[in-house]
């Protein structure tokens, strides 16, 4: 055990629970003054339901542009990626509706904005590991929101497990402020 240490307590607004995703997402939206919504989504709910598309209808000239190849392990070479993309969009909130990958993705996505990091070796001077106390990353000025569709409990840490495919080496990378500032359970059909 630790004698002594610092503990820095994840920055999270709130969890909205128990109203529709869309009109939940867009009420956060609001309070945040959120003008454009970058939105990071599950391919088969894209693909298979209507949820994302009710989330763009209800964001309306709010939503900017919505990212659905995420990678079943968040790869540093796609964060950096859909990073430019959200630049490119104009991003000033990023919103990750779906599982594990997606949340752990919209985390690493806004610190490569926050940094400018442009591919995989961008990530590099951020070093994470046993000994280290204090994140290297600055604190994001965009920040995210999470709309689960799993019981990972990804969307309640201020961490992202990210993929060094050139090492092929699993590294975890964390700041207080990757925590989602909302989080948005999606009501699940009672049978």
């Amino acid at each position: 055990m630790r004698k002594a240490g610092i503990h820095n307590f994840p920055a999270i607004d709130r969890v909205v629970y128990g109203k529709a995703a869309s009109d939940a997402l867009n009420d956060e939206a609001v309070r945040l003054d959120a003008k454009r919504v970058f939105l990071i989504v599950s391919r088969t709910l894209n693909t298979t339901t209507d949820e994302i598309e009710k989330i763009r209808r209800a964001l309306g000239g709010r939503h900017v542009a919505t990212f659905d190849g995420i990678a079943e392990h968040t790869t540093r070479k796609q964060a950096a990626e859909v990073a430019r993309q959200a630049k490119d969009a104009g991003a000033d909130l990023v919103v990750a509706v779906g599982g594990g990958s997606a949340i752990d993705l919209a985390k690493i996505v806004i610190m490569a904005m926050e940094h400018d990091i442009a591919d995989e070796a961008g990530f590099d001077p951020f070093p994470m590991g046993p000994g280290v106390t204090v994140s290297p990353f600055r604190s994001p000025k965009i920040r995210q929101i999470a709309v689960p569709s799993t019981l990972n409990g990804g969307e309640y840490n201020a961490a992202a497990l990210v993929t060094d495919e050139r090492n092929k080496l699993k590294q975890i990378f964390f700041h207080p402020q990757m925590m989602p500032l909302a989080i948005i359970p999606r009501p699940h059909p009672h049978p």
